[in-house]
């Protein structure tokens, strides 16, 4: 198996400020009226892209792996609807609010004609498209990959999320959930530099609390390794833990990012200093990618 590594690594976050995206994209204006989603995620691609300087073919791939849909945008859409009409109702908010959006914002705005996947779901979605992209290079399928991560979650978001885990408690007695938004965005290929990818998979074998413990270890088994940092949902974060320590007594506590990133967050992790991300995604999925330390 030839060395497959990570490089180029770019993130645009709400903790550093999003700033004025329009002007980090690569063509003026070309996203106006795309969501803020759209925009981080063609932002920090085109970074990317420069920072690994990959000219882009039809042998590129993209994989981009997220937690959700933009809910702002489904929620307007819904609104104009009930307000006006389906007929009536802005196309535009509705193509924003699509689960490809950001990779259909990556295509035209960068030129991409090349392997296209999305990925939708809990944290581990971005672990999946390094996966994916991975198993092209194998392949052949591609020469290289640009991954990219999002997490965009809304008030509404926040607000299931309170309800589920806190069915007791309505209103003002529901606990927050602050949010970290943004985008990373990186470039995977054969015998370059970078950091290698030594290991990313992901495992469900149901909700019960053996059965993601059984995943979680079944990952720790496959990959080999003796420690890594934990990646868990807010809302449940000491079981999850102490599912992940089931696994893997090693895993060090993850230190607070400043809000919940969902799918970005392992991803955060990696660029903070972590070798190693052991993650427990909301709905049991167990997920894990490991890189080796940097030179």
């Amino acid at each position: 198996m030839s060395r497959i590594a990570i490089e180029g690594f770019r993130a645009v976050t709400s903790a550093e400020g999003f700033g004025d995206l329009d002007a980090r994209l690569p063509a003026k204006n070309s996203l106006r009226r795309a969501s803020e989603s759209g925009k981080a995620a063609v932002a920090a691609a085109g970074e990317s892209l420069r920072g690994a300087g990959l000219a882009i073919s039809d042998r590129v791939g993209v994989y981009v792996g997220e937690q959700q849909v933009p809910l702002d945008y489904t929620a307007q859409f819904l609104e104009a609807t009930y307000r006006a009409g389906p007929r009536l109702a802005s196309p535009l908010l509705f193509s924003e609010s699509v689960a490809n959006n950001a990779a259909t914002h990556l295509s035209l705005t960068l030129g991409f004609t090349g392997a296209l996947q999305t990925f939708i779901g809990s944290r581990v979605a971005g672990i999946q498209a390094v996966a994916a992209a991975r198993e092209d290079l194998e392949a052949g399928t591609v020469d290289a990959g640009l991954v990219v991560v999002l997490s965009f979650a809304h008030a509404m978001t926040a607000q299931a999320y309170a309800s589920l885990y806190f069915p007791r408690r309505r209103g003002s007695a529901l606990p927050p959930l602050p949010l970290l938004n943004g985008a990373a965005a990186f470039v995977v290929r054969r015998g370059v530099g970078g950091r290698e990818i030594l290991h990313a998979a992901t495992c469900c074998a149901g909700l019960e609390r053996s059965q993601q413990a059984r995943a979680a270890g079944r990952l720790v088994g496959e990959s080999g390794i003796t420690a890594a940092t934990a990646s868990t949902f807010r809302f449940a974060h000491e079981r999850s833990l102490g599912i992940l320590r089931e696994a893997l007594p090693k895993i060090e506590p993850p230190p607070d990012l400043g809000g919940e990133a969902f799918a970005l967050d392992p991803f955060l992790r990696l660029r903070n200093g972590a070798d190693t991300v052991l993650v427990l995604g909301e709905d049991g999925t167990a997920g894990l990618i490991a890189l080796a330390r940097n030179c």
